[in-house]
């Protein structure tokens, strides 16, 4: 089977895009959602390339399922999918996956950790800003980059 470029329904969380980008890189998906993150902080387009990805790549529905739609990427096809876009972003808010609440828990947490820290004024935490977390980021994303590539290796 080849291996082609789709939205997941077993690793979603929001749209399957970073769990179809795993699959089709081979890599673990937790990876692709760290750097969409990191696009995120870096120049804050993650969320423009993540929606364009939704609208662009067919879902697993689309591609096996009983309304299977050709695999091509043309004006009408983009066009249906973003007219379906909404729906399905409107039932994902509504039947999110049991992940959703972990993840978005877990950064709220974070976010909400580092401005608290941030605001107490410490003396000893004034190195901690923006640009060393971003580069604490990347760095924590290509360690296990490197680390499942090496792990695939053997």
């Amino acid at each position: 089977m080849e291996n082609r470029l789709i939205r997941t329904l077993q690793d979603r969380i929001i749209g399957g895009v970073c769990g179809g980008l795993a699959r089709y890189l081979n890599i673990e998906v937790v990876l692709v959602r760290l750097f969409f993150v990191v696009f995120t902080l870096v120049g804050g387009i993650g969320p423009l390339v993540y929606i364009i990805l939704w609208i662009i790549v067919p879902s697993e529905e689309q591609v096996s399922g009983a309304g299977a739609q050709p695999y091509s990427v043309d004006g009408e096809v983009i066009k249906e999918r973003a007219e379906n876009f909404k729906d399905e972003f409107v039932e994902m808010v509504n039947r999110p996956n049991k992940k959703t609440g972990l993840y978005i828990g877990s950064a709220l947490i974070l976010i909400g950790a580092y401005i608290f820290l941030k605001n107490l004024n410490i003396p000893w935490l004034a190195w901690v800003n923006n640009n060393v977390i971003l580069a604490g980021l990347v760095i924590i994303a290509g360690v296990a980059l490197l680390v499942v590539s090496i792990r695939r290796g053997k």
